[in-house]
């Protein structure tokens, strides 16, 4: 099968048409930045039952007889058929991941306020589980240290400069750097909407500052897990980061100047979602990249997908 008929068919079980799925959020599309996009991402709740199956790698593979080719050869293709759903997988937000909005954004109810509390619970407990069990897994002996650490402590200032240099790269129309810090199809949208600007119109952002410190910027979620069950499928590392902030951005004409009125001040809350692939057999990790922002999880989007994770269990028993 080729590349592209394999990154399809990553893309069916990844993505898993949901009626009702969220959608990243193109970064500062509501500061005319960013041409709206209609690129649809899910954010359908699987963990373990959410990655490529076994059966569906091997029916993406090409079928090499013995006397075809190698066993090397058959190794190769199929090590690089597994890297290159990899690579399409960094472009969509990992199946279970729950973004706990504030208090604000929970639900009027009690008893729903609890249950929403109480699922949240389960989805932290998972991913603990989930993010503890790939660690062990980098132990070259139950008596030695994992090889895999996965600093935690980086993923704030790693978010947070990426969000930066995006967000400054977008705004001077900087593609090689867009194209460099992001995900192939985040990356794709952010260009194509510096190529749809009026000719002559250039863009400037500032940040002011970062607001909110006692709650901002916090880990919203944290998950690592393979794409698939194959001994050296690449694991995908995901975290999402919620940043306040103050930024500034202004509008100049084709003479150099300052659009009447674009020039504005505001205050966001975003959910900043960086990933980047670990490689099972060293333990290295890849340079993070930036998916985009993503809305925060809602009691009946969570009830609805909860359909979806249930099927995608089943069909990858």
């Amino acid at each position: 099968m080729s590349p592209s008929r394999l990154r399809l068919r990553a893309g069916e079980l990844l993505l898993a048409n949901a009626t009702a799925s969220r959608r990243i959020i193109p970064i500062f599309a509501n500061q005319g930045f960013l041409v709206q996009s209609a690129c649809p991402f899910t954010t359908s709740r699987s963990r373990q039952k959410g990655v490529i199956s076994k059966q569906a790698l091997e029916h993406a593979s090409p079928r090499i007889s013995s006397q075809q080719a190698p066993k090397s050869e058959m190794a190769q293709r199929m090590r690089g058929n597994i890297n290159e759903v990899g690579s399409e997988a960094l472009s969509v937000l990992i199946p279970g991941t729950f973004v706990l909005p504030p208090l604000s954004g929970f639900p009027k109810s009690l008893i729903q306020k609890l249950r929403f509390l109480g699922y949240w619970c389960l989805v932290k407990g998972q991913e603990i589980i989930t993010n503890a069990a790939v660690k062990f897994t980098s132990k070259p002996s139950i008596f030695t240290r994992a090889a895999f650490k996965a600093k935690r402590s980086a993923l704030i200032p790693t978010a947070k400069a990426l969000h930066r240099t995006m967000a400054e790269a977008l705004a001077s129309g900087d593609r090689d750097t867009i194209n460099r810090i992001c995900t192939r199809k985040f990356a794709g949208t952010l260009v194509a909407s510096i190529d749809g600007r009026p000719r002559g119109r250039r863009y400037g952002w500032e940040l002011v500052g970062y607001t909110n410190k006692l709650f901002y910027p916090s880990v919203k979620s944290h998950r690592i897990t393979p794409i698939s069950r194959e001994k050296y499928a690449p694991i995908i590392r995901q975290a999402v980061v919620a940043i306040s902030s103050r930024q500034r951005r202004v509008e100049y004409d084709a003479r150099g100047q300052v659009v009447p009125g674009s020039e504005k001040e505001i205050e966001a809350v975003e959910n900043v979602v960086v990933v980047c692939l670990v490689d099972p057999k060293t333990w290295t990790q890849s340079e993070w990249r930036l998916l985009g922002t993503v809305k925060p999880t809602t009691l009946e989007e969570w009830k609805q997908e909860a359909v979806l994770l249930k099927t995608m269990m089943l069909q990858n028993r």
